[in-house]
């Protein structure tokens, strides 16, 4: 019975690791590709492509995030 416990209890801290060490790169890196998409965002037209996009990479880009771009994609 103890032997159980102690995998389990094992277990489940190797999963709550693994879990933070993956949130943790992910908003590392979504933090900085967002920071950096919005920097190079036209504030006055949200519609443009910025520099470092081709039109087809802005277009599909912009189709990840209907709610904020849907009236670029009409």
């Amino acid at each position: 019975m103890k032997r159980k416990i102690s995998f389990n209890t094992a277990s489940l801290v190797i999963i709550v690791i693994l879990a933070s060490v993956a949130i943790y790169m992910l908003v590392q890196f979504y933090g900085t590709n967002y920071k950096q998409a919005l920097a190079a965002e036209n504030p006055n037209d949200i519609c443009a492509t910025p520099a470092g996009y081709t039109d087809q990479e802005w277009r599909s880009h912009m189709s990840h995030h209907p709610d904020r771009y849907g009236e670029c994609l009409r």
